[in-house]
């Protein structure tokens, strides 16, 4: 091919290499890690689905549980699927819902975990809660009118690591005097928000662990909600 003709064509392969590039970067599906960082804002977004649903202002009664509207039916199904997937268990298993609408403290949507900040500013949003097994295990999901899903621990504890089996997803935890809650030991689920990696995690390590309750009807070690390494 002649030099000058080269020349030419130089720009516009240019500009198709670019388009491809563009093109296939949207064609990209956002990260759906749960590890991933919090947003600039605090808010605790954990494991949500993509792309993120949006709802309509729900018209139901707050607290009382009963047949949905459609706008709180729409939440409620979003809720039950992004539970399934951060548990790891099929949505199916949750059948007892209820969604109650909420004015939130702050932009976290009401999970606050240790050392992170939220902005102060009052939040509307909803409380879903499902129960499944018979009502042996109650989850909350918490979501805001922008869309966002935040999981909220049943309960939360600082707790000092005993040992660590990565493999299997495990963190046995030092036993506590008298009355133990949480058990000794809570295990990692797709939806659980860690603040260290699992591998980095040591004996003697001291946390601060909000987890759930199990979603094996025998029971069984607590998923974990999130877990961030505790101060001091």
């Amino acid at each position: 091919m002649q030099p000058s003709i080269l020349r030419h064509l130089r720009p516009l392969l240019a500009a198709t290499v670019a388009a491809l590039l563009i093109a296939c970067g949207a064609s990209e599906p956002p990260p759906r890690s749960p590890l991933a960082d919090p947003t600039s804002e605090g808010t605790v977004v954990v494991g949500v689905p993509s792309p993120l649903p949006t709802f309509p202002a729900a018209t139901g009664t707050p607290g009382i549980p009963g047949p949905l509207n459609p706008d709180d039916e729409r939440l409620a199904g979003a809720a039950i699927d992004a539970l399934a997937e951060w548990l790891g268990v099929p949505a199916t298993a949750f059948t007892g819902i209820t969604v109650e609408s909420i004015e939130w403290p702050n932009a976290c949507i009401g999970i606050e975990r240790p050392g992170y900040a939220c902005a102060e500013v009052v939040t509307p949003g909803w409380k879903v809660t499902l129960v499944t097994f018979g009502g042996a295990a109650t989850y909350y999901v918490h979501a805001d009118q922008e869309g966002r899903l935040a999981w909220a621990p049943l309960m939360d504890a600082p707790r000092e690591v005993a040992s660590v089996d990565v493999a299997g997803g495990r963190i046995a935890l030092v036993p506590l005097a008298g009355s133990d809650e949480m058990g000794s030991e809570v295990v990692v689920v797709p939806g659980s928000r860690l603040d260290v990696a699992l591998a980095d995690l040591r004996p003697g390590d001291r946390t601060h662990i909000g987890i759930a309750p199990s979603p094996q009807p025998a029971g069984g070690p607590a998923p974990v909600v999130w877990l961030v390494m505790a101060e001091g």
